[in-house]
């Protein structure tokens, strides 16, 4: 268990705390992601697309904390979840160095650093590991904002991943981007 928390400022003052997520939270991190997926087309999941029951949620959130190469963590201001980012990582030897993450904020509270907290702890996170060495992520070709975001971070573009998305009947072209973490 790693029990990261950390509390900074966002870029308009007010009080951020990210921390590790707990099985508790399980029903209010199912009710943000209901919400999130409806405030952009720039997510994999799409509204209706988020099923996930409390139970299969906590079983999520536990897996993550008991892992040493993941890590789920929970953006907060005054009590409420505005963000969340998460590393997924496998067991298998030859895979367990390479992380893979998502990272989501409420529209109401784009452009406040949230983002770029989240991504930080999770760097910092990951090199305190010493199994992670890598984390990759995919985001949509059109994403500029969150393309400059992971690049302001040592992101590089990898590839190209065509067709990776279908949404409101047409394709979108996505990003393979990395970064190895010394």
């Amino acid at each position: 268990m790693h029990m990261f928390r950390k509390n900074i400022k966002t870029k308009s003052g007010e009080g951020l705390i990210i921390r590790e997520a707990i099985a508790t939270d399980a029903s209010t991190l199912i009710e943000y992601v209901n919400k999130v997926v409806g405030e952009s087309n720039f997510l994999t999941l799409g509204v209706g697309d988020f099923n996930k029951t409390v139970e299969e949620e906590e079983k999520i959130i536990e897996d993550h904390s008991s892992a040493k190469n993941r890590i789920f963590l929970v953006a907060e201001i005054n009590g409420k979840v505005v963000g969340l980012l998460n590393v997924n990582a496998s067991n298998k030897p030859r895979l367990k160095h390479i992380g893979d993450f998502g990272v989501t904020v409420l529209k109401d509270h784009w452009g406040k650093g949230i983002g770029s907290s989240l991504i930080e702890a999770m760097l910092d996170w990951a090199k305190s590991t010493e199994i992670i060495r890598k984390i990759n992520l995919n985001v949509q070709a059109n994403n500029e904002a969150a393309i400059a975001l992971y690049k302001k971070f040592g992101f590089e573009i990898e590839g190209i991943i065509r067709r990776d998305s279908f949404i409101d009947g047409k394709f979108y072209d996505a990003y393979a981007m990395g970064i190895l973490i010394n």
